[in-house]
């Protein structure tokens, strides 16, 4: 089987720049260039999450915290909402609570995301997302 590449052609800043428009998002790397899907870490801005799932009545009005699966299926639709336009989608998502920092190495003094780092960091969950 032969393995179809999409790094050629994609352009991660294209994605990422239209997911974060979407205020439930706060952070979002594109990974997956060498996959055959594309897939993002995300570190979702988690009052908006709630609030927004509570709109949706995904949550109870009360509820403070909200599940892996809601938040991994609200992120996935946001994301098809907002990357509609762009030539490719993303397919698994990563939910990471804790943010991109410069203290934490993932990010520069201008900040930037270190992609590399980020991969680098979340390795295994990562792998895990296309198995």
């Amino acid at each position: 089987m032969k393995h179809f590449n999409i790094s050629e052609n994609v352009e991660p800043s294209e994605i990422e720049e239209a997911a974060m428009r979407s205020s439930l998002i706060q952070q979002i790397v594109v990974i997956g260039q060498d996959q055959r899907r594309l897939g993002a870490v995300i570190v979702p801005n988690k009052e908006e999450v709630i609030l927004e799932a509570k709109k949706l009545s995904i949550l109870d009005s009360d509820a403070s915290e909200i599940s892996k699966e809601k938040l991994t299926s609200l992120l996935y639709e946001e994301l098809r909402r907002w990357t509609s336009e762009c030539s490719f989608q993303v397919g698994p998502i990563l939910i990471v609570d804790e943010p991109f920092t410069i203290d934490s190495g993932l990010m520069t003094p201008t900040m930037k995301i270190k992609r590399d780092k980020v991969v680098a960091q979340y390795k295994e969950e990562i792998e895990n997302l296309y198995k």
